[in-house]
């Protein structure tokens, strides 16, 4: 019994409330509750048809005032999304149920089975828009089976009325017909949704991997490439400097302590290069131990970022390698420098870096 209602739980979960699904199911719910508004209050205005009764007009208020409650109480709490579709699941499929046998142990009348007949496949909607696609068949089949049960009770009870029968048998063929459509349908359309999602999902992955240093998580060089293109003083009009630096010792290192150490030394680096970015500022890895910011200013801006990672470094201590240092070279971008050459500038003063002594910062000339 637990494992049953433990499966229970994983298929009625909605999606997480941050998440691009929710919001879909949650608008999609808010819309077809706002339908129902629309559509029971033109009725009540228009009163098509002889048989428009009392009870039909108070069943329409109800719905009216049932839907309003349920928008509000969806849109001034989202987290309640699956208590509000359930009961409204509930409601439907217990009206639809209960109006079909109302109305097949009625008096023959000229409406058939009736002006609601007709939005007895609501509830199929709402049932993919509140639930994942099995709990959904679920659902839509147990209203299929209580309309199938009612009407077969209906066909094969002698007390119910011969002329009405006879009438209504070739109408009721068509509403299971029309109803198992639509479902297989929807169970259908939902599952390619899936796919197509998943294939979407999958690819915009692939894509951003291709954007990214698999090991730092980190922008590569790729895709610094196209961002230092677009960035230049001619293209954007915005001053732009980069910073160029790499770890010193590096190769001391994973000599020493292996290439896994190694690896864990870059991603410290990415780690503490994230905090220490400005929000304008982009950098990602350059190849190897060599990372690449560029920073939304000039060269006394790129300057200060510089210095500051590398305090940010030099206090940060990895466990087995100590405190990990830098060499930086920083270069402004003028009016009429390339990429490769904003780079090559950027790399002579590194090299003039390393030649220093290590463990600080040169500006290009």
């Amino acid at each position: 019994m637990k494992t049953l209602a433990r499966r229970w739980r994983r298929a009625l979960r909605p999606p997480a409330p941050d998440t691009a699904e929710f919001a879909y199911r949650r608008g999609g719910l808010l819309a077809l509750l706002a339908c129902g508004v629309f559509v029971s209050a033109f009725t009540l205005l228009a009163q098509v048809g002889n048989d428009f009764s009392d009870a039909d007009r108070l069943a329409l208020s109800v719905i009216i005032l049932k839907n309003v409650a349920f928008m509000v109480w969806l849109w001034r709490w989202p987290r309640h999304f699956l208590a509000i579709g359930l009961t409204e699941l509930l409601l439907e499929i217990g009206a639809a149920i209960f109006r079909l046998y109302v109305t097949l142990h009625s008096p023959p009348s000229m409406n058939g089975l009736g002006g609601y007949a007709p939005w007895m496949i609501v509830t199929y909607l709402a049932a993919f828009l509140v639930l994942p696609t099995r709990a959904a068949l679920g659902v839509s089949l147990t209203q299929f089976g209580g309309l199938l049960l009612v009407g077969v009770g209906f066909s094969l009870s002698p007390g119910s009325h011969p002329a009405l029968r006879a009438a209504l048998g070739n109408t009721l063929l068509q509403t299971y017909l029309v109803h198992a459509t639509f479902i297989a349908f929807l169970a259908l359309q939902q599952r390619l949704l899936q796919h197509y999602v998943h294939a979407l999902v999958t690819a915009r992955h692939e894509a951003s991997l291709a954007h990214q240093d698999a090991l730092t998580g980190l922008p590569n060089r790729r895709q610094l490439t196209t961002w230092l293109q677009g960035a230049l003083p001619q293209v954007s009009h915005q001053p732009l400097s980069v910073v160029l630096f790499d770890l010193d010792h590096f190769k001391r290192v994973n000599d020493t302590y292996g290439h896994e150490v190694g690896d864990q030394t870059l991603q410290r680096v990415a780690q503490v290069l994230r905090r220490c970015l400005r929000q304008r500022d982009r950098a990602g890895r350059w190849g190897g131990e060599e990372f690449l910011i560029l920073v939304d200013g000039d060269a006394d801006a790129a300057l200060t970022v510089a210095e500051r990672l590398r305090d940010a470094l030099s206090r940060e201590r990895h466990p087995q390698v100590g405190p990990v240092t830098i060499s930086c070279g920083v270069a402004p971008a003028s009016l009429h420098d390339s990429p490769d050459l904003l780079l090559r500038r950027a790399d002579e003063a590194l090299y003039r870096a390393k030649h220093a002594g290590r463990n600080t910062v040169t500006i290009a000339a």
